[in-house]
């Protein structure tokens, strides 16, 4: 196994399933691996995955069809035709035959062609009200897929004879907050890459820093728990330049932060450690969202996107800022990793991911969240052979975990915003921070609560207060549906 850089390696353990973390990882392991660095010397983070052993029995399902109903768009997640030389396609379809070799297995997308999550959603679900027997799996966009829980159409996965949520290629920050009682039936693992890929980070040009001598002591003031939003705001408050000279704000011109006005909104909420919804002493889900801490976060934030001249936010394009970051046209701008593997591949000026700025110094981590968009997995009640999907669903998670999560790390630190020590903490920094909440998987049911800050903000008042008000009643009485919808489902 090639072998990379020490430092590299260190990411490649943190960069983990959300919580990560060398001790999980080292009880995984199996004996072998302290046997071999006997023989060989120590081994690396990278080496000890490869080494990690599953509990999953020897079976041979004949030939049988692994079938996983997705979308054209997370294809990445699921199925590489044929070796093409590219180092991640290379490894999802290395990740697969060793899988289908191992237990005589043939994987299958079923693929929708549409792109939209709802027109996904609705065909697992009328494939199952058929009982058509056409998919074993699916991996549906999470803010999508509430209804097919509540509408009782998938298995619980804490029934499922072969897999344990509570390893680490199961991502556990995302898992329990799906959990109610004795049950999640949306779950999400390691093959879920889009977990990764829609991790949302503050993206710092660090040759234009220099211009401003912020590149030399950033790093510090994050490793130090200063960089808070008061400090970020400041930062960036005054940073324009009219470089076109054509006297009006626009792509044309340099300014310390850009950003869309959708759904990076949406993890300020994450970041600042405010949840919108949380579990009492019964372990019940509840709406906590309205707070004073929320109402003043909004009107930063609102002041931050509207009200600062060193900010350029354009409204309803939303590649525009990724564009003019790219260029070298802003300071910063909040966006997902998945643009450190196309859009900034060819870069010219160095950056750096950076994670968003604590609410305030009391805040006791640096925290974040991923697009509502990401991968969660489900098993159709339908389904005809529990023992199969159970295996290889596990099967698939254990290999993303010891392989394909660490090779799409290494074709990130081949990218410009990894070239220094400081670089890979701020990125460990960000991924040990991601949180997640449950309104995201019932927001079309919980109405209004996971895009309710977006809201705030697009209406350019701040007022958090009122937006919440308008639209308590019906989330409240969402909420109590899908928690009859669990108690039903259990006692099914």
């Amino acid at each position: 196994m090639k072998r990379i850089s020490t430092l590299a390696l260190a990411l490649l353990l943190l960069l983990s399933s959300c919580g990560g973390v060398a001790d999980e990882t080292e009880a995984a392991a199996d004996t072998s691996a302290v046997e071999t660095e006997a023989e060989t010397g120590p081994l690396t983070e990278m080496e000890k995955r490869a080494l990690v052993k599953d509990d999953l029995p020897d079976k041979d399902f004949g030939g049988m069809q692994f079938r996983i109903s997705t979308k054209k768009g997370t294809l990445y997640e699921i199925d590489a035709e044929e070796l093409t030389g590219d180092l991640l396609n290379d490894a999802l379809y290395d990740r697969n035959l060793r899988i289908e070799e191992r237990f005589n297995v043939e994987i299958v997308p079923i693929i929708t062609e549409a792109g939209d999550g709802n027109t996904h959603v609705n065909s697992v679900k009328q494939s199952i009200i058929a009982a058509d027997d056409a998919f074993d799996l699916a991996a549906t966009y999470v803010f999508t897929s509430g209804s097919i829980v509540t509408e009782g159409y998938y298995l619980n996965w804490l029934n499922m004879p072969y897999n344990d949520l509570e390893q680490v290629w199961w991502i556990s920050g995302v898992n329990d907050n799906f959990r109610v009682g004795d049950a999640i039936y949306a779950a999400v693992g390691d093959m879920c890459l889009s977990t990764l890929k829609l991790t949302y980070g503050i993206f710092f040009n660090r040759t234009r820093g220099m211009d401003y001598g912020i590149t030399d002591t950033i790093y510090q003031t994050v490793q130090d728990g200063e960089w808070t939003l008061d400090y970020f705001m400041s930062t960036v408050e005054d940073i324009y330049e009219d470089t076109n000279g054509d006297g009006a704000k626009d792509t044309g011109d340099f300014y310390g932060f850009t950003a869309e006005n959708a759904t990076n909104l949406d993890i300020y909420s994450f970041a600042f450690d405010i949840p919108i919804m949380k579990r009492d002493s019964d372990g019940i889900p509840m709406l906590v969202f309205q707070t004073e801490k929320t109402i003043s976060a909004a009107e930063k934030i609102n002041r931050l996107y509207w009200e600062m001249p060193g900010s350029y936010v354009p409204e309803g394009d939303y590649g525009i800022p990724v564009t003019m970051f790219a260029e070298g046209k802003a300071l910063f701008t909040t966006t997902y990793l998945s643009q450190a593997f196309s859009t900034f591949r060819e870069m010219e000026d160095d950056y750096s991911i950076l994670p968003y700025p604590k609410y305030d110094a009391n805040q006791e981590k640096y925290m974040t969240g991923a697009m509502d968009n990401y991968s969660v997995l489900g098993v159709p009640i339908t389904a005809s052979n529990t023992e199969m999907i159970s295996i290889i669903t596990e099967s698939l998670n254990v290999e993303s975990y010891k392989t394909l999560f660490p090779t799409y790390y290494e074709q990130a630190l081949q990218n410009k915003y990894s070239r220094d020590e400081e670089s890979i903490e701020m990125i460990n920094l960000l991924m040990e921070g991601r949180n997640f909440d449950f309104s995201t998987l019932f927001a079309g049911q919980i109405t209004g609560m996971s895009t309710l800050f977006r809201e705030v903000i697009n209406s350019k008042s701040g007022d958090f207060a009122s937006k919440y008000a308008s639209k308590e009643k019906s989330a409240l009485a969402g909420l109590e549906k899908v928690l009859e919808a669990y108690e039903k489902n259990q006692a099914n």
